[in-house]
């Protein structure tokens, strides 16, 4: 717990210097839902015949009865599909921040060789980290409220507003789609700064300053279960603008710990971040199938979806994978939600064994 930052409130918004210095962003990071033709502008096709070399090597993984996770990149060889994801890599890294990849065979091969198809695509675009307590790196993002009605939000079917995870990227693969709902939206988080720069530019400095977050039960021991720092909404290193924002860990804070109070200065920076990230302006709706596979950057875009329900023989799924890039963006280690990121460690949920992702608030527990 040593060398934590002081709680402490931030300067005028003159005298901030990341937002008097802040370079020029890369405009291709600054896309508005209204210019952008849907999700089409973003999407990728993957050629079959570029695939087959990683195809026809996930197929010998799984047959063999191997964990996908286990696969180091020269076992699931892309062939001519390598440029594809080299390109993939860096519109997310360094363009707009997301893409939307069709194609996966999951009509050819077993629920194990497109898992292990996946993970090759993975091993591409960055280090798969740990998704929760439970230690998995290729998560699977299913509805489990019958059996935990407390389950984690990637394991429910609620809706989930516009939010950021703790790995640099973030990737889904639609397995199953949902009966109905499980809309996914996604909002440019660089168009949201400067929307709120030109309409409200007094409350970016409570932005800048932050928020407490609640771990949700998945801190690691003898930690805190609300972390001591401020997460900054937005922040700036070497230049770049990173945004990190989940508001549902911010309001548990202020719920649980007695200590942890949203001002009424916070309460409406929260709500004026919320409702622009929320505009259908902004943002880029569509419902994923199977076969697609959407990969986006934690820092630069939100993401969200709508409450769903399963079909009654098949249950809404996708594969889910976090991602450390490589080299990793620089970013304010007051970004991280765990001490062993805030101390220069990967990012992501600290394994810890035997225990499950699942939290109940003061609202919730019965």
């Amino acid at each position: 717990m040593e060398d934590l930052p002081e709680l402490r409130d931030l300067p005028e918004l003159r005298d901030l210097p990341e937002l008097r210095d802040l370079p020029e962003q890369a405009a291709s990071g600054h896309w508005r839902g209204s210019g952008v033709a849907g999700i089409e502008d973003f999407a990728v096709d993957l050629d079959p015949a570029d695939a087959a070399t990683l195809e026809a090597a996930a197929h010998r993984w799984a047959t063999a009865g191997k964990d996908p996770v286990e696969a180091e990149p020269e076992d699931l060889p892309v062939g001519d599909l390598a440029p594809t994801l080299e390109e993939i890599r860096n519109e997310v890294l360094h363009g707009r921040g997301m893409v939307l990849m069709r194609g996966f065979p999951v009509d050819r091969l077993s629920a194990d060789a497109v898992a292990t198809f996946f993970w090759g695509i993975g091993l591409r675009l960055g280090r798969a980290v740990s998704q929760s307590v439970m230690g998995e790196r290729l998560g699977r993002v299913v509805d489990v409220t019958d059996v935990d009605p407390h389950a984690r939000a990637y394991r429910n079917r609620s809706e989930l507003t516009p939010h950021s995870d703790p790995a640099d990227l973030l990737a889904f693969l639609c397995l199953a789609a949902a009966a109905e709902g499980g809309e996914s939206r996604f909002v440019s988080a660089h168009t949201v700064h400067e929307e709120i720069r030109a309409t409200r530019p007094d409350l970016l400095p409570v932005l800048y300053r932050g928020f407490r977050y609640h771990r949700f039960g998945e801190h690691e021991p003898g930690c805190p279960p609300v972390t001591p720092w401020r997460v900054p909404v937005f922040s700036v290193c070497e230049g770049l603008l990173s945004c990190r924002y989940v508001k549902e860990f911010v309001e548990i804070a202020a719920d649980e710990e007695p200590d942890v109070e949203i001002t009424p200065a916070e309460r409406e920076a929260l709500d004026l971040f919320e409702a622009t990230a929320q505009r259908d302006d902004l943002r880029v709706r569509f419902t994923m199938r199977p076969g697609e596979a959407i990969v986006a950057n934690n820092f630069t875009v939100l993401h969200a979806r709508t409450a769903f329900t399963s079909h009654p023989d098949r249950r809404r799924e996708l594969l889910r994978l976090w991602l450390a890039a490589e080299p990793p963006r620089p970013i304010r280690r007051e970004v991280a939600l765990y001490e062993q990121a805030y101390h220069g460690g990967e990012p992501g949920v600290p394994p810890q064994p035997g225990r499950q992702p699942s939290f109940a608030s003061r609202f919730d527990r019965s």
